[in-house]
């Protein structure tokens, strides 16, 4: 079958005593792994789940998120992980919505569980990861007692760890279009909506991505995405297809990710713009071992151009770039190392604000109106169709009916196309200005801001002006002792592009709220100037 249940077998019968995951001190060889996996398994049936069910979690990375993935990829439950971040009442309403008969949490989020525990039938049992909490399960018991299940219902041939790690031909209780995982939106424009992604979605995501990426088996990779967030599982998912060690990373600490490649020799790591940041800003850099690096992957926001130059000055032409989204799980589109081009041709380098090429197994086209595609320098809206798009939002037809057309994902992102068929994204559709009738894209102006020297981060959005209706508004993160005045970045925007784009007021912040994704939270940041009705 198409799922990941398979691979879970597959890497323990190849690769038993390889290790699979590395946490700190701990590790984890694939063989333990899958014989854990069957252990929660059986203990989980035991306590009345059943495939179908829905179990949360609620915890920063580590192992025993990988292995309660793994419980949904043997198909013994479909799963919730939730964004950490979250406010009680905000992880209520995800509990109620996916109607989880369990919450998995780790033991620095107990008062979170206290107060959920507090507001009714929720879930039916709360299980702690990492440590013995009174009135909870302990999830190392729950793995103990399935171990005990297994040997006490198999007396004549006791389980060897070292070589019994498949336990017989497993019958896997799921088909391949049945539900895996249900992961929430960000909610950065609106409640957040439970994409329903399936079994065969996920193994043709961990397919392509292996592919496109050029994954080994001898690559080591880091992870320190979150991974309740689609992206940074897909890409931990993808590893693990092909035998891959992984680096868990608890958290993202810009000192501690540049030791932990140092000292494991990680080939492959995943960031974000803002990591990127942090990382190159460490005044020691040069005194970390990042030779063995042989990737960056980069996506979840656009890495803005004077900043990826920057990163590829640090660390040459390793980068690779996917666009996606939760509903299409989540990659579509690919911008391979070899795109990745400094000094060339204009044709070369303008990739450098592409979003590649169409993925393996995705069929990706940006269309002007149903079934046209776009010419080059035509803007319309990116449409995605493949295996690994969402069956729907979970207890939402209508919005699922809006979004899923005729086999089609309608994304929501505005986007171009070049000659030889490279996408480049314009803006989301909700993020889009239109001042005084003219359309005008938040991410081309926020491209001219962070090319100026005294600017770290930035976010434009449109705000309310009673002649234009919406002006453009910059909100600036200014590098440490830099100083830049609001006329200044005006003139210098009005200097590269057209009058009506640049910002007609800046609003100079310390900080940029964002997720833990590393999107910025334009719909807070809008928030402060709009009604909720607008």
């Amino acid at each position: 079958m198409l799922i990941m249940g398979e691979m879970i077998l597959r890497n323990a019968r190849l690769f038993p005593r390889k290790t699979a995951f590395i946490q700190g001190e701990r590790t984890l060889s694939f063989g333990d792994f899958a014989q854990r996996v069957q252990s929660l398994m059986r203990a989980l049936s035991a306590l009345g789940i059943r495939p179908g069910d829905r179990v949360a979690v609620l915890a920063a990375n580590c192992i025993e998120y990988f292995e309660l993935y793994g419980l949904a990829d043997m198909g013994a439950a479909i799963l919730v992980p939730l964004n950490y971040r979250l406010q009680v009442g905000e992880l209520e309403y995800l509990l109620q919505d996916s109607g989880s008969s369990i919450l998995f949490f780790s033991k620095q989020y107990r008062e979170t569980a206290d107060e959920l525990k507090s507001r009714g039938q929720l879930f039916q049992y709360a299980v702690c990861l990492d440590e013995q909490q009174e009135g909870y399960l302990y999830y190392e018991e729950l793995i103990q007692q399935g171990e005990f299940e297994f040997i006490r219902s198999n007396p004549p041939n006791p389980p060897n760890p070292h070589i019994d790690y498949n336990r017989g031909r497993i019958e896997f209780p799921v088909k391949e279009d049945d539900a895996a995982y249900i992961l929430y939106t960000s909610g950065t424009t609106g409640l957040p909506r439970g994409a329903v992604l399936t079994h065969r979605g996920q193994y043709q995501t961990a397919n392509a991505l292996a592919l496109e990426m050029s994954i080994h088996k001898e690559d080591v990779t880091l992870d320190m995405m979150p991974l309740y967030h689609t992206g940074g599982h897909a890409v931990a998912l993808a590893h693990f297809y092909r035998g891959c060690t992984s680096v868990i990373m608890t958290g993202f600490n810009p000192r501690e990710a540049l030791e932990l490649v140092a000292k494991h020799g990680v080939t492959t790591m995943q960031v974000v713009p803002a990591m990127i940041v942090d990382m190159l800003n460490q005044p020691d850099l040069d005194s970390f071992d990042t030779s063995s690096l042989r990737m960056i992957f980069y996506a979840s926001s656009p890495m803005p151009e004077a900043l990826l130059r920057r990163s590829m000055e640090r660390w040459g032409r390793k980068f690779f770039q996917a666009y996606g989204l939760t509903e299409n799980g989540p990659v579509a589109t690919v911008l391979t190392q070899a795109d990745h081009v400094v000094d060339g041709s204009e044709s070369a380098t303008r990739k450098l604000k592409s979003c590649g090429l169409p993925s393996a197994n995705c069929d990706t086209r940006v269309w002007k109106e149903k079934g046209i595609d776009v010419k080059p320098g035509e803007i319309g809206e990116i449409v995605i169709r493949s295996e690994q798009v969402m069956k729907g939002y979970w207890g939402l037809p209508e919005l699922t009916a809006q979004t899923l057309k005729d086999g089609w994902l309608y994304t929501g992102d505005l986007a171009t196309v070049d000659e030889e068929g490279y996408i480049y994204i314009v803006d989301r559709k909700k993020d889009m200005i239109i001042s005084g009738g003219e359309n005008v894209y938040p991410r081309e102006v926020e491209e001219i801001i962070y090319q100026h020297p005294a600017v770290y981060e930035c976010a434009v959005v449109g705000i309310p002006n009673v002649k234009w209706v919406e002006s453009v508004h910059a909100l600036v993160v200014l590098k440490k002792d830099a100083s830049l005045s609001e006329q200044e970045l005006i003139a210098y925007c009005k200097s590269r592009l057209a009058p009506y784009k640049a910002p007609k007021s800046v609003e100079f912040v310390s900080e940029l709220p964002k997720n833990p994704s590393g999107k910025i939270l334009k719909k807070e940041l809008r928030s402060k100037y709009w009604s909720p009705a607008s």
